[in-house]
């Protein structure tokens, strides 16, 4: 029995798509009568085995074998040579899970394919839609549900700068994890939405030293579980002063942070005036 070259291989998996899946689902055109020199000159490249008969391709998670196959731009028995792999790693790097890509031919008949593809960080809401976005902002896919393990981005320029965000909490780890939303205010400075958005407890953050206030913050939650109580908003926009807004219902309480920060109760919160003014 005549052994089939397989025609694509995921590289994270065992599981290999043979030629005949790939080649038998595509309904080729009949071939036309050889027009030129150069029509004749791949006919005969083919004949002789330089035309392309597998393709092996590593890297791929999330990207669809039918759109990265359509992006080579290359059918079973095309000319390896005729082959423009410049124009056909701008095609792949296209696609919309792909970060980047190498396209390698390999003579007499393969060519391979290796990628690297986004990772969803966030996901990125606004006028109705949610878009799946990386770490460094580039947009991936849009959803149609949002992924729950995944914070949600509010704001204009949010996905260009939620990576540097996260890096400056990075050094809390275990209040960190905790964030469900993250929102931009007029492209200075963030509240960040721990717990549920109609149980949890907005923070908000300086323009500068985020770092450090969310130091703070960890602060306050381990000496005073300041983060299981009934408060809606901590305000740590004004160095050396944390203010406290406590749900509707709750009496006024006293948070203690230490000799050298003011802590007051208020019943200041943000309303829409605010938002438009970016405070």
């Amino acid at each position: 029995m005549r052994r089939v070259k397989p025609w694509l291989m995921n590289g994270c998996a065992a599981a290999v798509l043979t030629g005949a899946a790939v080649w038998g689902a595509m309904t080729l055109p009949a071939v036309p009568r050889l027009a030129s020199m150069q029509d004749q000159a791949a006919e005969s490249l083919s004949t002789v085995g330089l035309s392309v008969e597998e393709v092996l391709v590593t890297g791929r998670v999330n990207t669809g074998t039918a759109d990265l196959l359509d992006a080579l731009g290359a059918v079973r028995g095309t000319p390896i040579l005729e082959l423009d792999i410049p124009a056909a790693r701008e095609r792949i790097n296209a696609l919309p899970w792909v970060k980047s890509s190498e396209v390698v031919r390999r003579l007499p008949n393969s060519v391979s394919i290796a990628i690297e593809e986004h990772t969803g960080f966030a996901v990125w809401q606004r006028a109705g839609r949610y878009t799946l976005v990386a770490r460094d902002g580039a947009e991936i896919i849009d959803l149609t549900t949002v992924d729950a393990s995944l914070p949600v981005i509010v704001g204009e320029d949010a996905p260009q700068h939620v990576g540097a965000l996260f890096d400056a909490l990075a050094h809390q780890p275990q209040l960190t994890k905790r964030i469900s939303a993250v929102v931009r205010f007029g492209g200075r400075r963030w509240d960040v939405m721990i717990g549920g958005i109609e149980s949890g407890v907005t923070i908000k953050l300086p323009e500068a030293d985020v770092a450090g206030a969310w130091a703070h913050l960890a602060v306050l939650d381990a000496e005073h579980s300041i983060l299981s109580r009934a408060i809606q908003t901590i305000d740590l926009r004004i160095p050396g002063r944390t203010t406290v807004t406590l749900k509707q219902g709750y009496s006024i309480e006293r948070i203690s942070s230490g000799p050298k920060q003011e802590a007051r109760a208020s019943d200041w919160s943000v309303d829409t005036e605010e938002y438009q003014n970016g405070v």
